[in-house]
């Protein structure tokens, strides 16, 4: 009888219900930060595919620049880049236009009896 007495004492009731609030208190200190450290995990995880990202699209144009850069340095390709950029050609070029032939030609403009009927079209 005195062991289950003194386990319902009242101040020991109260130390085990302050202990156990504190142990709560505890418990959600802790799940805090790891919920804060989880949060930061995914944003720096998103972060780095965004960087891999940028760095991809980067070396492509690093890529891309470095051809252009060779290309440049012949004298075709300066030819290349004068004719590109100021439609300019070689002595005796002539400019040649492609015609798309599935396309139907423009109707012949009226003649000046046909104008003269649709004029005289109410008689």
């Amino acid at each position: 009888m005195t062991a289950l007495r003194q386990r319902n004492e009242p101040v020991r009731l109260m130390w085990k219900r302050l202990g156990l609030l504190a142990l709560l208190g505890l418990v959600i200190l802790v799940g805090s930060g790891v919920w804060s450290a989880y949060e930061k995990d995914n944003e720096s995880a998103t972060l780095n595919q965004q960087s891999q990202a940028a760095l991809a699209d980067l070396t492509a144009q690093d890529s891309q620049l470095q051809g252009n850069i060779a290309s440049l340095q012949s004298d075709r390709g300066k030819e290349a880049a004068l004719r590109d950029q100021y439609a300019v050609g070689k002595q005796g070029e002539d400019m040649i236009v492609i015609v798309d032939s599935s396309s139907t030609p423009p109707p012949p403009p009226p003649s000046f009896l046909d104008q003269l009927k649709k004029v005289f079209s109410w008689w």
